[in-house]
């Protein structure tokens, strides 16, 4: 790879993976931050509900102002947007402020789209497709340090730090990407639908809040079922104006095309249906060892067990172009889609020893890895390049929104079999099973996409019937 490659490769996958160790070092700490701050419970499920929401706001419309924009123009504000929210939270004097750090931290998930876009315009095909790896496979080694780290982190320095330590992160990061990305040119005609962004932002919001509360709530409370209800209203009337826009912020014709489709579905069952590594192998690990099924496992030892899942994703990521290449993309979508469920049923039938579980989530690292980087490179092939950041920002949202499903049928499954409070073993064979049977859609999805890339005459990606038949005739 040429100097330039490496740079511009670099910078945002540095960037990425400092905020998504910092995402998974939050949640050890929060029990630190409440005593320190003072913070009530609901404050505290705020913290990862105001980062949650905003992320999902600000990705879609992230992914459109890099079809639009100068990518790094757009990638050095995000990074300073960011750094600006880490700072807040460093210094929080309370819970209140705190919130509003992260919330303005949130839009760093942006540049997961941004990158797709920019490894595209900047770099040739292969070396994109290892940038595309690199950024899914870095983002899970972070998240399985995350778990490592916090611990003896918090320990030593305190809670403060991690935010601080993260900024610094980000500003090498940030003059990392100043040095070595190139600007690249705006696109010939296009704006960024902003009436729609605020309804696709507002829908996403009252979604995700309803979805997140709904634990405590309860699904048929008026609150919850009121949320809910505004949620699906406001989306359905943002679909209808995105379909009457000459230049929506999402395409929907374009997303209903077979590759836009696919890789969409995928991104939602990925994160559907990680309830059963997420959700029940934490909880599982940390039960007695008298119960017959816990490992008696404390935050440390569970970041041990999770860290096969980064470092397999790590590794197998920057493979997954000379796997296309050997085996066909389609070959590749379907072994990544299939090694996730076939990991989680492994949980299910083999976890009374430590390397059992080891095993089984390395399996889940592999197929998770090999599954979002091939799915990140067919939009690269297949999505015209105005579009290409912004259907990997519709990626992201639709796993991330699949999480926080996810989470709370896991949390329901393992609820509806506890003793006194304590999940039973059946629970969590139940979670497992249920999660490798949904696991398993992800499959279909990789079926629908197209075996190769299809070009027009002149070489660039053919959108399909569907987003030919939306596009205005001279």
């Amino acid at each position: 790879m040429s100097r330039s490659g490496f740079g511009i490769i670099g910078a945002p996958v540095l960037f990425i993976g400092v905020f998504q160790l910092l995402e998974m070092m939050l949640s050890p700490a929060l029990p630190l931050i409440q005593r320190e701050l003072a913070a009530s419970p609901t404050e505290i499920a705020w913290i990862f509900t105001g980062g949650l929401i905003s992320s999902a706001i600000s990705t879609p419309i992230v992914g459109r102002l890099a079809d639009t924009y100068d990518k790094r123009a757009l990638l050095l504000t995000l990074m300073a947007v960011t750094g600006a929210g880490a700072l807040v939270s460093a210094l929080a004097p309370n819970a209140l402020v705190l919130i509003c750090g992260q919330a303005v931290q949130g839009v760093w998930l942006g540049v997961l789209p941004l990158t797709v876009g920019l490894f595209r315009d900047t770099l040739a095909p292969e070396q994109g497709a290892t940038g595309n790896g690199l950024v899914i496979g870095v983002g899970a080694l972070a998240s399985a340090l995350g778990l490592v780290l916090a611990g003896p982190l918090t320990s030593a320095l305190g809670y403060r730090w991690l935010f601080l330590l993260t900024l610094a992160g980000a500003l090498v990061a940030a003059l990392w990407a100043w040095r070595t990305v190139p600007a690249t040119p705006r696109a010939a005609s296009g704006s960024v639908d902003w009436a729609g962004g605020l309804l696709l932002g507002g829908g996403l919001a009252l979604l995700m809040l309803g979805l997140t509360t709904s634990a405590s709530w309860g699904w048929a409370a008026p609150a919850t079922v009121a949320l809910l209800a505004a949620a699906v209203l406001t989306l359905g009337l943002w679909a209808a104006v995105e379909l009457r826009s000459g230049d929506p912020l999402v395409d929907l014709r374009l997303l209903a095309g077979r590759s836009p489709a696919g890789v969409t579905a995928m991104g939602f069952v990925f994160g559907f249906s990680s309830f059963g590594l997420a959700v029940a192998l934490p909880m599982m690990l940390s039960l007695p060892v008298e119960t017959g099924y816990g490992l008696g496992a404390d935050t440390l030892r569970i970041g041990l067990y999770m860290f096969p899942l980064g470092v397999a994703g790590t590794l197998v990521a920057p493979l997954v172009g000379p796997m296309t290449r050997l085996l066909g993309r389609r070959a590749v979508l379907v072994l990544g889609s299939g090694l996730v469920p076939a990991g989680t049923a492994m949980l299910a039938f083999w976890h009374a020893s430590p390397w059992q579980i080891v095993a089984g989530v390395t399996v889940v690292g592999l197929g998770v890895s090999i599954g979002l980087t091939s799915a990140l490179n067919v939009v690269a092939a297949d999505v015209p390049a105005d579009r290409a950041a912004g259907v990997s920002g519709v990626v992201f949202v639709a796993k991330s929104v699949g999480g926080t499903f996810g989470a709370q049928l896991g949390g329901m499954v393992l609820a509806s079999g506890a003793v006194a409070g304590v999940p039973a073993e059946s629970g969590f064979l139940k979670t497992y099973l249920l999660s490798a049977l949904l696991g398993l859609l992800a499959v279909g999805a990789a079926l629908v996409i197209p075996a190769a890339a299809r070009h027009t005459r002149d070489g660039h990606p053919d959108p399909g019937p569907t987003a030919k038949a939306a596009a205005p005739r001279g």
